[in-house]
Parts: structure tokens; C-alpha cells; sequence
């Protein structure tokens, strides 16, 4: 199974850039022609409109013939817009979806405004969420997709704008997770993260839009944009341990758009 994920997308009605690389980014992999699933992690809109959304669903439509697309919020989107707007599309938001009988995806909405006052950007996850990713990770292994990524990670600046109870978020993870998947970063990071006694790799997707320079102490962009390919393999290798044998492997890689 192929997965490729998008992220951190900023369309926008009146910049050009961010919009040639989202479709540079779709005709990639179509062209390719191997994906099973479309991850698209949030961000996907800079200023959230009814018109830029219907921009964004219109521009996925035509450039991939991917029938299970889903998208997640990310702190610059409008989850409600995205749900309108999409409903009916190939794009689906959704709380979680079975990948096959013993993988699951499991989406976790991290777009809601933090109760302290936090840089702008940050964001929380509500106590109903919370719930449902605790009970749905111990019932099913799930690889867990979420826009901010759940540690603080890259530049000084950058650790400003996680998510407030991102250890509320790490303790309602089920060890038999297989990976969390995020954006945000505008950059790869690859961190192992232990939960429960088990190492879980958090995965981060380079933008489509434009990156952030972590090396630098202060917010500077750069050109480095890409896109994640995950292929999901069964681990012949298992070994036993106090929770069931793991059944699938997770590998990334980076496709560099430019």
C-alpha cells in the first residue's frame, strides 16, 4: 500500500506560487500512478473563504484520479468551511477510516484556538478529541495523522506554536500505533517518541508551499517544498512483546518538488 501525503498547501486567491506547486505536487504523483491514498494535512488554504476552498477542491479534482482523499485542519483552515465545502467530493473529512481490516487511519483535529495565550499558530486539542483518539487507538492499530506535530521540534520560534496539551495529545496514543504523520513544520523532521514503552516515529511532510528555515534563529523562509510517499509492507519479522504483534511496516521517503 502507497500512501503520499500533502501538506501545509497556503492556496491563495491572489499569489501564484503556492498554487503551481500544489498542482506540480498532484501531477507528480498521478503521473506516477501508484497511490493508494491522498493524505492532505492541513493548512491547505492561507485565509479560509468559501471561493479559496472551492479553488483547492476543484484543483485536486482535476490533477488526481485518487479515490480515497482525506484532509485534516490545520491552524490557518476552517474546519466547518472545509466540511461544507468538500462534502460530495473525492475529498472526505472524517474522524478515522479503516484502511484495510487491521490498519486504520486516525484523524485528529489539532486547528482549535489554545486557551492560554499562545503565539499565533499554536493550536489545541479538544477534550472530545482526546477521548475518541484514546479509545480508537486502543481498539484499532492506527497510524495517527494530526497537523501539528505532537513534540516540540526545529527552531526556537517554531516550539512557540505547537499544540498547548500536546502531552495530553502523546498520552491518549495507543503503543500499538504504527506512526504519527503531521505538517506544520514547513520541513522533514523524522523524531522517534516514546509512549507507553514504545518507540513511535513522529513523521513531519515538508510544505508544497514554502519551507521554514529551522538552522536560523528567527522566522525566515526558503524554496525547499516537497511531498511525503509512505509504503506500508506486512513485517514478516515481528517479534513478540506484551502487545500484539506488530503486522505492518512504515517506510517514508521525501519527494523534492524542486
Amino acid at each position: 500500500m502507497r500512501i503520499y501525503q500533502l501538506s501545509d498547501c497556503h492556496l491563495q486567491v491572489s499569489e501564484a506560487e503556492p498554487r503551481l506547486n500544489l498542482i506540480r505536487a498532484l501531477t507528480l504523483i498521478e503521473d506516477k500512478g501508484d497511490s493508494d491514498v491522498l493524505l492532505l494535512t492541513g493548512d491547505l488554504v492561507c485565509d479560509p473563504s468559501i471561493e479559496i476552498y472551492a479553488q483547492f477542491k476543484a484543483i485536486v479534482q482535476a490533477h488526481t484520479s485518487i479515490g480515497r482523499i482525506f484532509a485534516i485542519a490545520g491552524n490557518h483552515d476552517d474546519l466547518a468551511m472545509m466540511k461544507s465545502v468538500f462534502s460530495g467530493s473525492r475529498i472526505q473529512v472524517k474522524n478515522h477510516v479503516h484502511l484495510n481490516h487491521d490498519l486504520s487511519l486516525c484523524f485528529v483535529d489539532s486547528s482549535q484556538k489554545p486557551l492560554a495565550n499562545m503565539s499565533l499558530g499554536a493550536g489545541r486539542v479538544s477534550r472530545k478529541s482526546l477521548r475518541s483518539l484514546k479509545q480508537f487507538t486502543r481498539k484499532h492499530q492506527s497510524i495517527v495523522v494530526i497537523h501539528h506535530p505532537v513534540v516540540n521540534l526545529g527552531a526556537k520560534w517554531f516550539t512557540q506554536i505547537g499544540i498547548e496539551n500536546n502531552l495530553d495529545v502523546i498520552e491518549a496514543i495507543h503503543p500499538q500505533t504504527l506512526a504519527i504523520l503531521s505538517g506544520h513544520a514547513h520541513a522533514f523532521f523524522k523524531q522517534p517518541i516514546e509512549i507507553h514503552g514504545q518507540i513511535i516515529p513522529l513523521i513531519v511532510s515538508p510544505a508544497t508551499s514554502y519551507g521554514f528555515e529551522h538552522a536560523k534563529p528567527n522566522y525566515e523562509k526558503n524554496a525547499n517544498v516537497g511531498i511525503m510517499v509512505y509504503d506500508i509492507l506486512i513485517d514478516i519479522g515481528s517479534v513478540r512483546s506484551s502487545l500484539p504483534a506488530k503486522k505492518y511496516l512504515l517506510n517514508e521517503s521525501v519527494l523534492n518538488l524542486l
